[in-house]
C-alpha cells in the first residue's frame, strides 16, 4: 500500500508540474507545452494543503460515452478538420514512448462561475476571467495499454478571435462542476470521461475545442457550440 501511495503521489505531482509547463526534462511535457502557442496556464492550489487525490479509470457507465458517429472514414481522417460538438473522432495518441489509438469526443463546453472556484487560491488575473468547462470522452480502441497517459492534456479551447484560453490547473476533484480525474492505466476497451477548466476574458465566447493527439498528424477541432 505504501508503494502504491508513493507512486500516486509522484504521479499527481508530475501531472501538476507538467500541466503548469514546468521543466521536467526530456518528457512529453515539452511536447505539450508547444501544442497551442496561443494558450497559457494558471495553476491553482487548495486554500488548505490536501493529500493528492487517488486516480481511477472511468468505467464509462454513463451510457453516452462516445455515442457520436465518427466524423472521418478512419483513424486520423479528421486531422486538421472541424467537426460538430459531440461527434467522435478516431485518432492516434502519441506522447514520448506512449502510442495508442483512441476514439475522442468533445462532449460539451459549459460556462462556469467564479463561485465554482472559491475553494482555489487564484491570482488577481484569474479572478477576473470567465471559467468554461470542456468535457472530453475517451475510448481505447487499440491494442496498447497507456500507463499514466495524461489523456486530457492535449485538449485546448480557443475563443472567437482564435486565441487560446488559459488553462486552470487544479486538483482532480477540487471543482465539483468539472472533475478532472485522469486514469493511471488505460487499456484496450477502457473508457474515461474527463473535464478540463479554461479561463476566457469576460465577454469573450469559446469557438473551438482542439485535441492534438499526435503532432505529426495535426489536431482535430470541434465547434464549441451545437448548431
Amino acid at each position: 500500500m505504501h508503494n502504491r501511495s508513493a507512486r500516486r503521489t509522484r504521479r499527481t505531482a508530475a501531472a501538476l508540474l507538467c500541466a503548469a509547463g514546468l521543466a521536467l526534462g526530456a518528457t512529453a511535457c515539452n511536447e505539450d507545452a508547444a501544442q497551442d502557442a496561443g494558450s497559457s496556464e494558471s495553476p491553482a492550489k487548495d486554500k488548505k494543503p490536501t493529500a493528492p487525490a487517488s486516480k481511477g479509470t472511468d468505467t464509462g457507465d454513463n451510457g453516452d460515452q462516445g455515442s457520436g458517429s465518427n466524423g472521418g472514414n478512419g483513424v486520423d481522417a479528421d486531422a486538421n478538420k472541424t467537426i460538430p460538438l459531440g461527434q467522435t473522432s478516431a485518432l492516434t495518441y502519441k506522447r514520448s514512448n506512449k502510442t495508442a489509438t483512441l476514439e475522442v469526443t468533445a462532449k460539451s463546453v459549459a460556462k462556469g462561475s467564479q463561485a465554482d472556484l472559491s475553494g482555489l487560491r487564484l491570482d488577481s488575473e484569474a479572478k477576473g476571467l470567465q471559467p468554461y468547462y470542456v468535457t472530453m470522452a475517451f475510448k481505447n480502441i487499440g491494442d496498447n495499454t497507456l500507463k499514466y497517459p495524461f489523456l486530457i492534456t492535449p485538449t485546448n479551447l480557443r475563443d472567437s478571435k482564435g486565441n487560446g484560453a488559459k488553462t486552470l490547473i487544479a486538483p482532480d476533484d477540487a471543482v465539483k462542476s468539472c472533475p478532472g480525474k485522469d486514469p493511471d492505466n488505460f487499456g484496450p476497451g477502457a473508457n474515461a470521461t474527463i473535464c478540463k477548466i479554461f479561463l476566457l476574458p469576460k465577454g469573450e465566447s469559446p469557438s473551438t475545442v482542439l485535441y492534438n493527439g499526435d503532432f505529426d498528424k495535426g489536431p482535430v477541432y470541434w465547434k464549441a457550440t451545437k448548431d
